[in-house]
């Protein structure tokens, strides 16, 4: 049997070498988080709009899910296919929103999740754990394996009011509790889980507005960094980078700012995971005069890892890091070092199969190759509703 200490070098080398045969198109590409159209099949112009320019991951949205899981999973399917027609040799990962609440884009098909807030107000951080767990498993049935969530940030009296039910609770340590508790359910079912917003929302929605945190840069590390670096450290995650100001670490977004995502968020906390961006052509971003190009030049040398971008045009994002990385060695070797933990992070969940197929396999749920069909899909959701009802009792 593998350990675990050695597993996770196993995967590191994996990735180097798959990195080192890409090329540095691929590479671009592999950096960039974007949407697509549809719910029942891939579209066939999409052919055209994403050849030679497959991203590393889909974020899919609520018009995305189909009416059923049955169709949901089968357009999940197409689309992985026809990456791969496009030749995407590296799968590409399908990431959904589904925090709960308002904010859970697979409402109707997988199972009610509640907001952050009513589950911590209904159930125990065990109950929450069983909870969480069953739903990543029907998002393996569905063909996800990232979900953006859950919502980790401190609370303060700035985001507490825009933020509302996504936190779990106004007190820091019940958020704490119950973002571990989400997270550690996820990791089991072989769901990326995204800790987000880091450092925190700020004063404004990042959509219409440009959120500012006034905090010292000790505070940044010490108070409002402290639930992402304990959090992330225990299982494969990842954290989304928010578009905030803080004005005693940089003078741009915080995504954007080397200051912030290098200096704190790696050098500080110890990070090494994947880092992503809040949608780089959100108004927060645009307002602050950075086309979608330039935001995605800028994010990765910062050190993030991953761009998400709702711009049409991939094209130009793409361009505008391969050129880059053309003309600069140093962002050359930032963006082969974000591929190799995109790649580490995608063998790590069994998407990017390789010479220990044995491992790969045991990261699809629980320590052991699960049954993704609708059988078990069925299982999972019916777990997940008593739960809600009667408590987790034992798995």
């Amino acid at each position: 049997m593998v350990s675990a200490v050695s597993s996770a070098r196993w995967c590191a080398q994996e990735a180097s070498a798959l990195a080192k045969d890409m090329t540095l198109s691929e590479k671009a590409a592999q950096v960039i988080m974007n949407g697509i159209d549809g719910n029942e099949r891939f579209s066939p112009y999409l052919l055209d709009h994403f050849r030679g320019v497959v991203p590393g991951a889909i974020l899919l949205f609520g018009y995305n899910i189909a009416p059923t899981p049955e169709r949901t999973a089968a357009y999940v399917d197409s689309c992985a296919k026809s990456f791969r027609s496009l030749g995407g040799d590296i799968p590409v990962m399908f990431a959904i929103d589904d925090e709960g609440g308002e904010v859970f884009r697979t409402r109707g098909v997988t199972s009610y999740l509640p907001s952050a807030r009513d589950i911590a107000g209904k159930l125990s951080p065990k109950d929450a754990e069983s909870l969480y767990f069953s739903l990543g498993n029907q998002l393996r049935y569905l063909g996800i394996t990232m979900n953006l969530a859950p919502v980790a940030e401190i609370p303060t009296d700035l985001n507490v009011g825009f933020l509302d039910s996504r936190l779990f609770s106004a007190d820091g340590t019940v958020t704490d509790s119950f973002s571990r508790a989400a997270s550690r359910g996820y990791s089991r079912s072989g769901i990326v889980p995204v800790l987000k917003h880091f450092p925190g929302s700020g004063d404004a929605d990042p959509h219409s507005g440009f959120p500012k945190i006034d905090a010292t840069r000790e505070d940044i590390i010490r108070r409002y960094g402290a639930p992402f670096s304990s959090i992330s450290g225990d299982w494969p995650a990842a954290i989304l980078v928010s578009h905030s100001l803080v004005p005693s670490v940089d003078t741009v977004p915080f995504c954007l700012s080397f200051a912030g995502v290098t200096g704190i968020l790696r050098d500080e906390l110890g990070f090494d995971g994947v880092a992503i961006t809040d949608d780089i052509s959100m108004d927060a971003i645009r307002r602050a005069g950075w086309s979608s190009g330039e935001a995605a030049v800028a994010a990765i040398s910062a050190g993030c890892d991953m761009v998400m971008t709702s711009d049409t045009d991939i094209r130009s994002v793409a361009r505008a890091i391969e050129t880059a990385a053309k003309d600069d060695p140093l962002f050359a070797a930032r963006l082969d070092e974000s591929v190799v933990r995109i790649l580490t992070l995608k063998i790590r969940v069994g998407l990017v199969k390789t010479a220990l197929r044995r491992y790969s396999d045991s990261r699809s749920g629980s320590g052991k190759k699960a049954a993704f069909n609708l059988s078990s899909f069925t299982e999972w959701k019916a777990r997940a509703e008593r739960t809600l009802r009667e408590g987790s009792g034992n798995e």
